[in-house]
Formats: structure tokens, sequence, C-alpha cells
């Protein structure tokens, strides 16, 4: 029995851009499942601006819009600001994830089925399994998420939250004339009301949450990336999530930007993967994970003391690596432990 071309289960980040990315190619074999017809999966829809000015432009790919520059951010543990960071220039922007999403998948042929990856292994040569946190392996923490009035904190700032008890963060993010607000926290299921709480300290009065909602976000993934017979997995699915803060759309965009350039037609018609070359392509990110993860069970071992000294005495490169999304070598991670002793890595040392 011959087999169809791709299908790709699940229509969110990954699997909408892997999608644009392979009918771009002329990969037209392509079938996409999602159980539901519009995308509304929440987060803090922020993303580091090189994804929208650089990364996105060069696939071709939708931009999203953007509603704020965020250059100013502010690091409270317990009562306390423990740190200020404010860059020259613009590290993240906040965008309108839902709607870019949308966009895309209006454009792509998705038909509206729950279905499991490994049922249609005979049926396609490639089955992809884009369903995020759902297929993915790890910590599961369910976050909450919704909108407020902005009392009148600044457009441009971001304020996170960090809890050292339970460890996990809330966050303030600007979205237009409004905010978006939201927390998860390691073993609490009810994250609403810890969040909330937080958050209304920073803010200074109490807020009227608005479409609030729940999702889930992987912490300490097992990254998994090498295909099970012809089935691959792409995004958070494959565990490519940072651990620290959540960020996962970038992640998302680049492995199924190096999955899409790993698949191929050959000249009798039929779609082919190299999967060296998407588990090279790939690598970078799955040891950038697997960073995060070590520098979140460190700081699952700090308390709330630890992490304001941790913060107090950052160096500055470490902060904006982060929020970067650039926490790529074993030395940011010297860095941690040199601020939990009270000492900043100075630029000399750090160059040698």
């Amino acid at each position: 029995m011959s087999r169809a071309g791709v299908a790709v289960v699940g229509a969110g980040v990954a699997g909408s851009v892997l999608a644009q990315l392979l009918v771009s190619k002329n990969v037209l074999d392509i079938t996409i499942y999602d159980m539901l017809r519009s995308y509304t999966k929440p987060c803090g829809e922020v993303v580091p601006t090189r994804l929208v000015d650089t990364i996105l432009p060069s696939l071709g790919v939708e931009i999203p819009k953007v509603v704020n520059r965020i250059k100013r951010f502010v690091f409270i543990v317990g009562d306390n600001i423990v740190r200020e960071y404010e860059s020259a220039y613009t590290l993240w922007y906040s965008i309108e994830k839902s709607s870019w999403v949308n966009k895309i998948r209006r454009n792509l042929n998705i038909v509206h089925k729950s279905v499991t990856p490994l049922k249609l292994a005979r049926q396609y040569s490639i089955v992809v399994d884009a369903r995020g946190p759902y297929s993915s392996k790890g910590v599961k923490i369910l976050v909450w998420r919704a909108y407020a009035d902005n009392p009148g904190l600044d457009d441009d700032s971001v304020y996170l939250a960090l809890s050292g008890r339970r460890l996990g963060l809330a966050w303030i993010f600007p979205h237009g004339d409004m905010l978006n607000i939201g927390g998860g926290f390691v073993g609490v299921s009810s994250p609403r009301e810890h969040a909330l709480k937080m958050i209304e300290k920073v803010a200074g009065k109490s807020l009227n949450p608005t479409h609030e909602a729940y999702s889930l976000v992987t912490i300490y993934p097992q990254i998994e990336y090498t295909p099970q017979g012809n089935v691959i997995k792409v995004g958070e699915a494959a565990g490519l999530i940072m651990s620290l803060g959540g960020e996962g759309i970038r992640p998302a965009v680049l492995s199924a930007a190096a999955l899409a350039d790993a698949i191929e037609i050959e000249e009798n018609g039929d779609v082919v993967l190299d999967v060296n070359k998407y588990m090279n392509k790939v690598k970078p990110l799955a040891q950038e994970v697997k960073l995060h993860s070590l520098m979140l069970k460190m700081a699952s071992l700090l308390g709330g003391a630890g992490l304001k000294r941790v913060f107090e005495n950052l160096d500055d490169d470490f902060i904006e690596a982060w929020l970067n999304g650039k926490l790529t070598s074993i030395r940011y991670v010297l860095k941690g432990l040199l601020a939990l002793f009270g000492r900043k890595k100075s630029a000399k040392q750090t160059a040698d």
C-alpha cells in the first residue's frame, strides 16, 4: 500500500509554521490535523526581538503584530525588588500571538479531528507530532493567564515575581493598553490565587482579570527529536522548551524550520526526511534546553533567600543572554554559582 505524504498533528506555532514552510517548498501532499477550529493557547505572548526582526523574515513566515516594545525588566523575590535591568535597545516584543497563528492557519488545509500520531504511521510517509505539552515528557506545570486593565505601569516594562518557596513565577507583561498577567508554580494545581496575589502586590492595587485561561507548560523536559519509525516530534512535543521562564515560541519556530529544511521531495514524488540533517540543526536548541533544566534545578535548591542573592549578584551579561534566548554556554552556570556566593564575574574573567 502506497503512503500519502506528510501528516502534521497539531496546528499551534510549531505545526502551523512547519506546514507553511513545507508548502513554500512545494511539498503539497500535507494533511494537518487539529481538533480546534481556532488557536487559543494562553501564554505570555512575548518573544525576543530577533524572532520577529530576523528569524521569521528569513524564513518567509508570516510576522506577528507587535503591540509593545520592551526594554525594562523588574525582578521581584518575596516583597523585594531584587534587580532592575534596562537595556539601551528593545529586547522583547509583546505580540498578538493567537491572531498570528490563526492567520497562518487560514492558508492551510486543516482537518479538525483528534488523532494519534502513531495511528497515522501506516498511512503517511512522515508523521509530525506537534501537539505541544500534551505529548512531551517532563514535569507539567498548570499555568494561569488573564488580561487586566493597566493601572499605570510603564508599557515598556516587564515584572517577574519569582517564588522560592513554590518554584515558579508570576508575570506582568504589557499588552497594548492592557496587561497580560499570569503564573505557574511547581506542585500548585490552582495557580490563579497564588499568582494574582503576587501580581497585585507588584501592581499596587486589586485587578479585575478577564479572558482567564489555563494551559500546561513542560519543565525539565525529556528531549525527543529522534524519530520513532516515521513519526518525529517538533517544538514542545519534542521537549524543546526553555525551563527558565517557559520560552516556547522561538524554539517552536526554529525546530519547525529545521524539520522543514530536512524534508525533501524525490524525483518520483516521494517525500523523505534527512534525519541527520534535522538532528544536527536541532542539536544547539537541545543543548540550550538542557542548560535551562540544569539551572532551574539549581534554582530549586535555593529558596527565596538564595534567589534574592543570585539576582542581586548576577552580571548584566547573564541577564541579557537569558532575556535574548542566548543561554547557550556552560559558563552561564558558573556565573550563577558565583552570584550565589556573592561574586560577580568580571568582564576580563569572562573573556579568559
